[in-house]
């Protein structure tokens, strides 16, 4: 049997008070989370506040070729909707939080983001 890998959405609120917006994926959603959270606290730009953490909003398991499949295509249409501001690492810097974000696998997910 091959190893599902989880396709996630999860944010942040950076110390300017952006929404930032993250799609990826991992086969380890905890250990995974832990390093996103140890990371953005230590970056220049889009900076995770110290009492933070990065926190995911959903996930769908799919086989390793499929997350980075629908990683990529879901990355290109956030980018065609003008969802917010591309920056690295997959993430979408929003000046103001949108209410909802799509992913279209088989269906389309909504994805409603929390206040």
């Amino acid at each position: 049997m091959t190893e599902k890998e989880f396709l996630y959405v999860g944010h942040y609120v950076d110390t300017e008070g952006n929404f930032i917006l993250k799609i990826g994926t991992t086969n380890d959603l905890d250990r995974r989370a832990k390093e996103h959270t140890r990371n953005y606290k230590r970056t220049d730009k889009y900076t995770l506040p110290k009492q933070s953490v990065f926190v995911y909003d959903a996930y769908i398991p799919l086989s390793r070729y499929n997350t980075l499949r629908y990683e990529d295509k879901t990355r290109e249409a956030w980018k065609a909707e003008g969802i917010g501001e591309y920056i690295r690492n997959d993430r979408f810097c929003c000046k103001k939080k949108p209410e909802y974000v799509d992913i279209t696998i088989r269906k389309t997910y909504r994805i409603s983001l929390p206040d």
